[in-house]
């Protein structure tokens, strides 16, 4: 097991973008602990610039088994990663950062595997170990393993170090002990100090448009707006997804056949008694648009100078193949403020979900050369927030996790839900392990909830319609529930208001207002979580399997149970509770008054 001892012994290295090792009389790497934190220095001793590529704070064999389980992090939201340290696995459903997402790899990759800023190692009988960075401010860090082998690096992204010149590198800290949900809490109170938490007074709730309304159109939204004021009004908001705009890109033109302009749309909704919430993707450039042939020069480059996207994920058709926006161009970065300005002031936006984020922190050629791609991203991120964030919700969608700290109200933690059982247990899967992020370093948002079966008719290529029904069970949406309520964050509905059932309804109604307190797992097979509201106390109970399963856990002394759902008594239990036969692909929800 290693221990904050054994990891000060392990050596750093210096490794320079031509894959060779600086030498200790060329660069000097000052490693300063206060308690279990570490702070890093690096500084060019040579009388030459030095192009670094990355810093190694520690490398060495460890005593951990290879069959150690861990948990890591992934670069962005839509990768985790498990298993043990002799069989890591993905966790989302797109591969890892360097498959899907095309994250570059240099031959100090070769038989490792990578996460990224935050690892949990969990050996038998010993509790458990965290390595985690604890601010991004301009590095990214990365964690290296190859079973009983460990790296921690901190990435530098090829830039030059001039003679004499210095870097202070991000916060890294070591903890252990026998409750990892301590350990996470301690994390969260370092990152904060670091990146302070943005606040608002709410978490959110709403209704989206994405999962529900084909063809998107004006009418379909003032539909819904007058459905939601007479049926559930707690929603507030309805949210104009993505699909607006002609182009990712030109935000501010709409989509022909939307049925009007988004500021009227905006104006319906609201006139229809609900608030106009928006979406941008303010990163990603598509070939096609006016923004991609007007201007080429705001966009991140590739070596030779010409406009890049040889990165992120891989398009079918290269031709739509997505660019991205450099927000270190001043002109760029002023049109995206002008755009965030012209939805607020124009379009009465109050709240703005910013989907695709990685791309604004993906490795490309800068118009600022001396910036890294995280402070490329968090300039971009920071002008929407200047504009708009003093009184607007702003939520990350897409996001790289660690580069959006201290920037957004709310964040996405899981995958897009669907209506079949690999979206939902596979969202739970990527949502529990960070729901020690909720009401800590952001509102967390699970994505929206989906109640109803829904038909979507679409066309091939020759132009037949295919109709695609939902392929989900009574007890798969019972699961869905319960992940929702789970998670403790933002409450956003996915289907169509005016045709939802009222059983239905009443479940929305049942989640209103968000309770804001995430369910805290018994352990990592997360089957069993609890939820404290103070005056009442709720159990969730998660079957993964493919087959019923009985389930039983102890319960602090003797109390009269209900269903969630529907305050049903249950009866009263002592000392433990049994669940027995729980359907597969299924959850339950009890609570008893504290």
């Amino acid at each position: 097991m290693l221990t904050l001892d054994k990891l000060k012994k392990l050596p750093s290295t210096v490794r320079l973008s031509d894959c060779t090792t600086a030498s200790e009389s060329d660069v000097a790497l000052e490693r300063t602990w206060s308690n279990n934190l570490l702070q890093t220095t690096v500084t060019n001793r040579s009388d030459r610039p030095l192009q670094i590529k990355e810093l190694v704070l520690f490398s060495g064999m460890t005593s951990y088994d290879q069959e150690t389980p861990f948990y890591g992090e992934g670069y962005q939201m839509l990768t985790q990663y498990g298993g043990t340290l002799s069989s890591p696995f993905h966790i989302g459903a797109y591969g890892t950062d360097w498959d899907f997402f095309r994250l570059p790899r240099t031959p100090f990759h070769e038989n490792v595997w990578s996460v990224y800023n935050l690892l949990l190692l969990s050996p038998e009988r010993q509790g458990h170990q965290l390595l985690a960075f604890t601010s991004c401010h301009r590095f990214s860090g990365e964690i290296r393993f190859s079973g009983s082998y460990i790296e921690v690096i901190m990435d530098t992204e090829d830039l030059t170090l001039e003679p004499g010149g210095s870097w202070d590198l991000e916060q890294f800290v070591f903890s252990s002990g026998s409750d990892r949900n301590r350990l996470f809490a301690e994390l969260a109170e370092h990152l904060n100090r670091n990146h302070p938490r943005m606040r608002y007074p709410e978490i959110p709730t709403g209704w989206c448009s994405y999962y529900c309304l084909r063809p998107m159109t004006a009418d379909g939204f003032y539909d819904n707006a007058r459905a939601m004021k007479q049926r559930i009004p707690e929603l507030k908001r309805i949210q104009i997804d993505g699909g607006y705009a002609a182009a990712n890109g030109d935000f501010l033109i709409p989509r022909p056949g939307l049925g009007a302009d988004v500021k009227t749309i905006s104006d319906g909704i609201r006139a229809n008694g609900m608030e106009a919430a928006g979406y941008l993707s303010p990163f990603i450039v598509e070939p096609g648009s006016k923004l991609r042939q007007e201007h080429p020069d705001w966009l991140v480059k590739d070596e030779e100078g010409n406009p890049y996207n040889g990165i992120g994920q891989k398009k079918r058709t290269p031709e739509k193949q997505w660019y991205m926006l450099d927000t270190t161009h001043p002109e760029a970065l002023e049109y995206l403020r002008s755009v965030v300005r012209t939805m607020h002031d124009e379009w009465g936006w109050r709240y703005y979900k910013m989907d695709f984020l990685q791309y604004g922190a993906l490795p490309g050629v800068h118009h600022d050369k001396n910036a890294t791609r995280i402070e490329a991203f968090r300039r971009g991120i920071k002008a929407i927030v200047d504009e708009v964030g003093h009184d607007s919700f702003i939520l990350g969608c897409n996001a790289p996790f660690w580069p959006l700290l201290g920037l957004v109200h709310g964040n996405r933690i899981t995958n897009d839900i669907a209506r079949d059982w690999k979206h939902v247990g596979g969202n739970a899967r990527e949502q529990f392990p960070r729901n020690w992020q909720n009401e800590v370093l952001w509102f967390n948002d699970p994505d929206v909830i989906v109640l109803e079966r829904v038909t979507f008719k679409s066309k091939t290529i020759s132009g037949e319609t295919v109709e695609k029904p939902s392929i989900i069970t009574d007890q798969e949406f019972e699961f869905h529930k319960a992940v929702i309520l789970a998670s403790g964050g933002m409450i956003i509905s996915g289907d169509l208001i005016p045709s939802m059932s009222e059983k239905n309804i009443n479940v929305l109604k049942k989640l209103l207002p968000p309770t804001g307190k995430a369910a805290v797992f018994e352990d990592n097979s997360f089957a069993v979580g609890r939820i404290d509201l103070g005056n009442k106390q709720v159990i969730c109970v998660f079957n993964f399997e493919d087959e019923p399963k009985d389930f039983d856990f102890p319960l602090q002394g003797s109390h009269r149970l209900y269903d969630f759902w529907t305050d049903e008594e249950i009866g009263v239990y002592q000392d433990k509770v049994q669940v027995p036969g729980l359907d597969a692909h299924c959850a339950r929800v009890l609570y008893y008054n504290a």
